[in-house]
């Protein structure tokens, strides 16, 4: 296993600080699945994938406080990024992006915070949580779009896809499966 860098180690313990918080509501800013599905505008889901592909999102916790997640950029890969503060606040111009309301995840206390990171590389992959009872997992990765409009999906890479049954990260096809995730904060 890779040493985590310092840098790594505090954006876990930044992660964890959720436990015992409360969430409130979630925004965020989702990002197609495919740019123009069969000529009728951009996808944004598909029975096949199991997850939103969000660029960003914002937890709205309570005494007024947010946090926003996103991902950060190192020459191994992305990993997750925890970033106080509101910062999906913007409406994106592109068609393949869009602002919502995220009703369908968990809101409530924050009772478990779980900080995953990639043995090989050190990247903060994989967030999981518990809220209000009910778990939920945020992953660095993306869905890409090939040619013919099939799907690949990549973990480390540029997206949170957020999972509201965590037994699908392990039953997603990705072209990069990590094998060795290393809790960073628990």
């Amino acid at each position: 296993m890779t040493t985590l860098r310092p840098w790594e180690v505090e954006r876990a313990r930044e992660f964890a600080a959720l436990r015992g918080r409360r969430i409130e509501s979630w925004v965020g800013e989702e990002l197609a699945l495919r740019e123009d599905f069969q000529g009728l505008g951009p996808q944004f889901d598909d029975p096949e994938v199991p997850f939103l592909q969000m660029n960003g999102l914002q937890a709205n916790l309570d005494h007024g406080d947010a946090l926003s997640i996103s991902d950060y950029q190192a020459d191994e890969g992305w990993g997750l990024f925890p970033w106080p503060g509101a910062h999906f606040e913007y409406q994106p111009k592109d068609r393949i992006y869009r602002r919502r309301p995220l009703p369908e995840l968990p809101v409530g206390d924050v009772d478990e915070v779980v900080v995953l990171a990639d043995g090989e590389t050190g990247l903060l992959a994989e967030l999981r949580m518990v809220i209000g009872g009910t778990p939920l997992s945020l992953v660095s990765g993306e869905v890409q779009e090939r040619m013919n409009g099939t799907l690949s999906i990549a973990r480390l890479d540029e997206c949170v896809l957020v999972f509201t049954n965590p037994a699908d990260v392990d039953r997603v096809p990705w072209i990069n499966p990590l094998t060795n995730l290393v809790p960073v904060h628990r």
